[in-house]
């Protein structure tokens, strides 16, 4: 028995390739639309019971950027499924058809992209030690004292400085970069002594436009921050459908989010 594989909201008149790409899974079938007003779910069959690998988040999120391509998406989580296409109208499109439509105009002309900042931890503490001269002192004076708890405080304070460092850091990015989106917001933890320095999301216009918060000014941004904290391997990725800045649509009756992430 099959069910229908879901990857993501577009408008219903949103063109597909011609013939249309597989979708993901075992023995997957095409992918196409199921429409309700003025909106359409993008499904697959999949046979149940549904398994997914690794390769099919792949090719889950290459689905997205296709469909991307040609008008804005709203993204559905990896491995969503539905039993049939009534389900599909009912439960994933439903009362908040006309909603989705507003968010799909909403996000028109609109990606993701996604900074990541890091730096190596034996780089940071040398930096900490070498803005200041006490503090690497009583390390170096520490590496020899048979207090133990001597060393786990001066380990600890390096520790601190280390997260100092990678907060002001984290803001500087933000500061530098965010004049060149129209939103953002993290997207995990960061700034700990295991963390990035920086897991960030940024909404930006794909195409040119005078207020310069689009994709091209954007790239040119990254490439200065790159250039500009040599002491940071920085990545970036994108464009992306908005994972990030879907907003909860609430309606009188229902004001809860829906397990399809509305």
């Amino acid at each position: 028995m099959a069910a229908l594989l879901l990857y993501a909201v577009v408008r219903a008149g949103h063109p597909l390739a011609d013939p249309p790409p597989l979708g993901v899974g075992e023995a997957p079938g095409p992918v196409r639309l199921i429409r309700r007003g003025d909106v359409a779910a993008v499904v697959s069959a999949v046979p149940e019971p549904v398994s997914l690998a690794d390769r099919d988040a792949e090719r889950h999120l290459d689905i997205l950027l296709d469909l991307l391509a040609d008008g804005p998406v709203i993204p559905l989580r990896l491995g969503s499924v539905a039993p049939d296409e009534d389900a599909v109208r009912d439960e994933v499109l439903g009362e908040l058809a006309p909603d989705l439509s507003t968010r799909l105009d909403a996000l028109d002309g609109f990606v993701e992209v996604h900074v990541d900042a890091d730096e190596d931890e034996l780089t940071a503490i040398r930096a900490v030690l070498a803005t200041d001269p006490s503090l690497a002192g009583a390390r170096a004076a520490a590496r020899d004292a048979a207090d133990v708890q001597v060393r786990m405080s001066i380990g600890e304070q390096v520790a601190d400085r280390v997260v100092t460092r990678r907060a002001e850091k984290a803001e500087t990015l933000l500061e530098e970069l965010r004049p060149f989106a129209v939103g953002d917001t993290g997207r995990g933890p960061m700034g700990g002594p295991e963390d990035p320095v920086l897991r960030w999301a940024f909404l930006v216009r794909r195409d040119p436009e005078p207020g310069h918060r689009d994709l091209a000014r954007f790239d040119e941004a990254v490439e200065r921050a790159r250039r500009d904290h040599p002491e940071l391997v920085i990545g970036y990725v994108g464009p992306l459908p908005a994972f990030h800045f879907l907003g909860p649509v609430e309606t009188a009756d229902e004001p809860q989010a829906s397990r399809w992430g509305w």
